[in-house]
């Protein structure tokens, strides 16, 4: 290369917005361009070593970000890659909020070449897009209203833990759920307000699950719970303490003599036992407790319904619903 090139490389490396940085085999900083030693805040210096110079970054809180209570410390762990290789690159976060991908290249004399591009707007638009794919992910999985998992999820879901069930040998009790004559609440106040009545209990059977127990609305005004390692009477305990809650005055403005019950099926899961088979017992279970009298449990196993506790329709109560089969 003739020297007028030689100059021109020079020139451009020297106004490049790329950082570029040359250390000798003793690792002693002999060039760097205005963006390396504006991104590192330092200046060209005969003593400045990499040493010296990730200890200033750390000491100063300048350049490449080293978060760390023990320099020393860093620096082994950091020596364990650096020159080791030919050729390295890895993305390093700097104290100016900027990503850059440093690529060391390092000679057969022991020059080393550093390059570091700023790469923040690569990063930004990453998260972007990873946040746009993770909400995508979760609006299929979730009801849009409650913020519950949909049917599609919750049935998928119940397959995974029957198989685990049975891996483990621990019991998985399946419930399914219908709001107490929900038609009436949208005809009587409209849409608007069932709506507020659905996020409501659907807020409440989040709250009183554990963290291993799943819970979806699967349409309408029907959800269905799963409880790994929970047997009928866990299920039952759930299902008292939400019935409380729902029994008495919801927490709608300006009506405040509104009111809901609900009623459920529960079944024990059985060894061969598909997400059809169980989820069928579970909904015939909850067909039983809705021909019954509503506002009440049944446990089904499989041969017999079980009215678990008897109970009895909610002295409010609005009566029959002429659009479910046991009222007709």
């Amino acid at each position: 290369m003739n020297r007028d090139l030689q100059l021109q490389l020079l020139s451009c490396l020297a106004d490049s917005p790329t950082c570029v940085g040359l250390f000798d085999a003793q690792e002693t900083l002999r060039y760097a361009n205005a963006s390396f030693l504006q991104a590192f805040g330092t200046e060209l210096d005969p003593a400045t070593t990499w040493e010296e110079l990730m200890r200033c970054c750390h000491r100063e809180r300048r350049g490449l970000l080293i978060e760390t209570d023990d320099i020393d410390a860093w620096l082994t762990r950091a020596r364990r890659s650096y020159r080791k290789t030919a050729t390295r690159s890895f993305e390093s976060d700097f104290v100016d909020g900027r990503w850059r991908t440093v690529t060391e290249t390092l000679s057969a004399d022991g020059w080393a070449l550093v390059l570091a591009a700023d790469v923040t707007p690569l990063k930004v638009n990453e998260a972007t897009l990873r946040e746009a794919r993770d909400q995508a992910v979760l609006s299929s999985l979730t009801d849009p209203l409650t913020g519950l998992y949909n049917r599609r999820y919750m049935f998928n879901r119940l397959a995974e833990l029957l198989v685990s069930a049975r891996k483990m040998r621990y019991p998985l009790t399946a419930v399914a759920i219908d709001l107490d004559h929900f038609k009436q609440i949208n005809d009587r106040y409209g849409h608007i307000m069932g709506d507020q009545v659905l996020v409501y209990f659907g807020q409440q059977l989040r709250r009183h699950l554990r963290p291993l127990d799943v819970v979806g609305r699967t349409g309408g005004e029907e959800f269905l719970m799963v409880l790994p390692n929970a047997d009928a009477g866990g299920a039952l305990h759930v299902l008292g303490r939400l019935r409380a809650l729902t029994d008495s005055t919801l927490p709608v403005e300006g009506l405040s003599s509104l009111k809901c019950s609900f009623s459920s099926g529960v079944t024990l899961a059985h060894p061969h036992d598909t997400v059809e088979t169980l989820y069928d017992r579970a909904d015939h279970a909850l067909y039983a407790a809705k021909a019954a009298g509503r506002s009440r449990d049944v446990v089904f196993d499989g041969t017999q319904a079980l009215l678990e506790p008897p109970g009895a329709p909610h002295p409010t109560d609005p009566g029959p619903d002429p659009d479910h089969p046991a009222d007709r």
